[in-house]
């Protein structure tokens, strides 16, 4: 019996372990049929799906997942959930995976970002859940879906509300909404701040608290513009007072409109607040400054006129209506130009106006002296003025203001002042400093050897004024002076220079006819016969004449010459005209250049000399540039430009030229010499002294300056005369040898006055040969003079040397020279001598419209 038992009981376990085991083959049949409809519908599914281990590993993922990432299959495999995790998110992802892996939840679903195969961030809504198998986890499905767009637009949604938050904060705009229907309001915190009570304030949530706070002068209209936005006629828009508890008072500005809820129930009514206080403060300053102005602009002495910016008339002052004979409310949206007519000194000439100048300029302009305005009724001002655009905050011109004055009497003051600067107060004619101006005017014109200087000096003018008294010389003055005016032409100029001596400025006149006019002048003067009282005088005078040629280079030295000739005229016997000639004057030009030469060196010390250059330009500009010679000027004690003539001769005859021309040569090759290398167009011709060149030690001091320069050598010219190259042959061609050595050129300069000078050429290598000025002056009218240039020309070009015609001053000679094939011309024609430091702004100038045009060359 016991054994049968036994062999039940073991017929039953093995028939238990059987049906056991056959059930455990039927579930992992039915897993494996769910995982394998599973992995089917992964494959195909529009979300992202995989299979991971619980390590995190890819076992299987679908395409959707592998676009998502930007990997193929394969790749995404290589990886593991964790490589494509942001390193910011794993850490919770982890977490969450921990606790899913302990069974303390069945999934879990976050957002992360991963991190694409091309780098991107790329936000996704994580799903993860466990498969377990006899109570383990076997794998880990997951669905991923692309939330980016939507993670995006929330985020950029967010940051608009918080810029909106921070706009109404920064802006102090406080937020409310009232609904009729229920008759609550709600006020955001910035209103209560606004109205200064607290939430919780009697009648807080009913418009209660916002009645009591009004201004009670502005709460009938506030409160009915209010009622009309509820009966939705409308929006509100406007400002009022409040009446805060303190006492203050502050300027609110509401708009609200009216809002239909979105579920249709109520109509709202949505409204903001902001304080305009201070703006309001500001409108009433800006109001009593407009007063301010009104009033200023009455009580000024100017004339004010303001325009739109097409220079229509917008405001006329008092003082502007009375001078133009307009009336602001007629000239109103009138053009400029109707109500201030501008004209020039003698009404003949239109003035441009100069608001319309500041108008299309958009720059303060100015009216020119002499403009005179016409008044309506035909009366003329002479006016001062000024006028500037009027701008807006970009810059753009929104009109302009002139203001003017009546400058009538102040400028004939000044002109009654210019008079009597310029003329002698008792005889009425120019003064002595007026004449000495205008010789100087006369002196720098081209063709000044034509004119003439007289001196007349009264010969017994001492006896009238010792017998008779000052009042009787005054009028004998008066009367000499009368009789020399009646005695002269048309463009002469008459001067009381002082005393009894007189002033004659011949204008364009040659020498015979200024005798002629001299003569007859001292007959005149020596018919008179003064009456004076009781007493009977005759009056002579002696004059002295000098011609104005190119041996009279200053003021200075025309009037000691004139003199000089005044005083021969008076030893002869008075009543006498004497034409100055040099031996008349020999002593006194000895004593004049040694006084010269004694302030030479002070002069070099003090650097009072000048540089200048004048232009030596090609005939035929497209064969080479134009160079210039650099010539001298010293400023003397008073100021004035002295010219060569006046200090050469004494710094020759005194042994000061080798010291001028070191002071020369330093001035160009160091001190400007980086200004002169800036400008590699500008060549210059530098002139050596006959001293110089006698001097053993300038040629090593020469060749120094040289090397070290930053000028280049093929850009300097040396100029020698033709007498020093005769004179000093040896020593001339072994400097000027050396100094072509070096790559510098030579020019012989005055070329021509020593005609013989032809056959030391061969012998004597030279660049440039300079006509002397004697043969070119008066090419146009002496043929003689054509065929020695022409032979010069022909000689030098025979001889490879190019030519310069000196002293052109004329255009009509430059026809003449480039017929008879001279190279380069050098005059007044050309061009007068000009500083420097012009001639250095001018090149600057050309240089950049040069490149200016290149610029714009290239552009098109």
């Amino acid at each position: 019996m016991q054994g049968v038992l036994i062999g039940a009981v073991t017929v039953a376990v093995v028939l238990l372990g059987a049906l056991f085991f056959q059930r455990s083959r039927a579930m992992l049949a039915q897993v494996k049929d769910s995982e394998i409809r599973f992995r089917l519908a992964m494959k195909h599914s529009s979300i992202g799906m995989a299979l991971l281990s619980p390590k995190g590993e890819w076992q299987a993922v679908n395409h959707a997942l592998c676009d998502l990432a930007g990997y193929d299959e394969a790749g995404l495999l290589s990886t593991s959930f964790q490589d494509i995790s942001h390193p910011d998110d794993l850490l919770k992802s982890r977490g969450m995976l921990a606790d899913l892996l302990a069974g303390d939840i069945t999934g879990y679903s976050l957002e992360q970002r991963f991190i694409t195969r091309r780098g991107d961030d790329l936000w996704v809504r994580l799903s993860v859940s466990a498969v377990r198998v006899e109570g383990q986890v076997s794998y880990l499905i997951a669905q991923v879906e692309n939330i980016h767009a939507a993670r995006l637009s929330e985020q950029a949604l967010q940051e608009s509300r918080q810029r909106l938050q921070m706009a109404l904060e920064v802006g102090g705009v406080g937020i409310w909404q009232y609904s009729p229907q229920s008759g609550v309001l709600f006020w955001d915190e910035r209103m209560y701040e606004l109205y200064g009570v607290q939430p919780g304030a009697p009648g807080d949530g009913t418009l209660q608290i916002w009645r009591d706070q009004v201004h009670p002068d502005d709460y009938p209209d506030i409160n009915a513009a209010f009622q009309r936005v509820i009966a939705g006629e409308g929006d509100l828009d406007t400002e009022f007072r409040t009446l805060r508890p303190g006492g203050e008072i502050r300027h609110i500005r509401v708009r609200a409109e009216t809002v239909m809820r979105s579920d249709g129930a109520e109509t709202l009514v949505v409204g903001t607040n902001w304080d305009v206080t201070a703006e309001k403060g500001m409108q009433q300053s800006l109001a009593h400054e407009k007063e301010r102005l009104r009033v200023t602009l009455t009580s000024i002495a100017d004339g004010v006129v303001a325009t739109d910016e097409i220079g229509r008339v917008t405001f006329m002052n008092p003082v502007a209506e009375s001078l133009t004979g307009w009336r602001e409310a007629e000239a109103e949206g009138l053009p400029v130009g109707d109500i201030l007519m501008l004209s020039d000194d003698n009404a003949t000439i239109p003035v441009p106006n100069p608001i319309n100048v500041a108008l299309s300029g958009g720059d303060v302009c100015f009216l020119r002296e002499g403009s005179m305005l016409q008044s309506r009724d035909g009366s003329r001002y002479e006016i001062q003025d000024s006028a500037a655009p009027l701008k807006s905050a970009d810059g753009q011109v929104t009109g302009a203001v002139m203001v003017f004055r009546d400058v009538t009497s102040r400028r004939a003051m000044q002109k009654k002042l210019r008079y009597h600067a310029t003329h002698d107060a008792l005889t009425g004619l120019t003064n002595r400093r007026e004449f000495e101006n205008t010789l100087q005017e006369s002196l720098d014109e081209p063709g000044t050897e034509h004119s003439m200087l007289c001196f007349i000096d009264l010969d017994r003018f001492k006896v009238v004024n010792d017998t008779a008294g000052h009042v009787a010389g005054d009028a004998l003055l008066r009367e000499c002076a009368r009789v020399i005016g009646r005695q002269v032409r048309e463009g002469d100029v008459v001067a009381r220079l002082g005393g009894d001596e007189f002033g004659l400025l011949l204008r364009h006149c040659p020498a015979q006819r200024a005798i002629q006019i001299a003569e007859r002048l001292i007959g005149a003067l020596g018919d008179i016969r003064f009456a004076w009282k009781e007493s009977l005088y005759d009056v002579g005078a002696s004059a002295g004449l000098v011609q104005l040629d190119a041996n009279v280079i200053t003021v200075e030295e025309a009037m000691s010459r004139a003199d000089v000739a005044c005083y021969a005229a008076k030893h002869r016997g008075r009543n006498q005209v004497s034409v100055y000639t040099p031996d008349d004057s020999e002593a006194s030009r000895r004593h004049l250049e040694l006084q010269m030469a004694a302030g030479l060196r002070e002069s070099l010390e003090s650097n009072r000399f000048l540089l200048y250059a004048q232009e030596i330009r090609p005939i035929d500009a497209s064969t080479e540039p134009s160079h210039y010679e650099v010539l001298l000027r010293l400023r003397d004690r008073n100021g004035d430009i002295l010219n060569p003539g006046s200090f050469i001769p004494a710094a020759e005859r005194y042994q000061m030229m080798p010291h001028i021309d070191r002071w020369v040569l330093t001035q160009l090759l160091v001190t400007l010499s980086d200004e002169l290398a800036a400008l590699p167009q500008l060549n210059i011709a530098i002139n050596l002294s006959a001293t110089s060149l006698d001097d053993p030690t300038f040629m090593p001091f020469l060749e120094s300056l040289l090397s070290k320069t930053s000028l280049s050598p093929e850009r300097l010219t040396f100029e020698i005369t033709e007498t020093t190259v005769v004179n000093q042959l040896s020593s001339a061609s072994d400097l000027l040898g050396r100094i072509r050595e070096q790559g510098c050129k030579v020019a012989l300069d005055d070329f021509g006055s020593g005609f013989s000078s032809f056959s030391y050429l061969k012998h004597f290598p030279v660049d440039f040969i300079k006509i002397d000025g004697s043969f070119v002056r008066n090419l146009l009218h002496s043929s003689v003079d054509r065929t020695i240039v022409e032979s010069i020309n022909e000689v030098a070009h025979r001889l490879g040397v190019k030519t310069v015609a000196e002293y052109v001053e004329e255009h009509a000679l430059i026809g003449v020279l480039e017929e008879a094939g001279v190279d380069f011309v050098q005059g007044y024609a050309i061009g007068r001598p000009q500083p420097l430091n012009a001639l250095f702004e001018q090149q600057h100038r050309d240089v950049g419209a040069a490149r200016g045009a290149e610029v714009v060359a290239r552009g098109r």
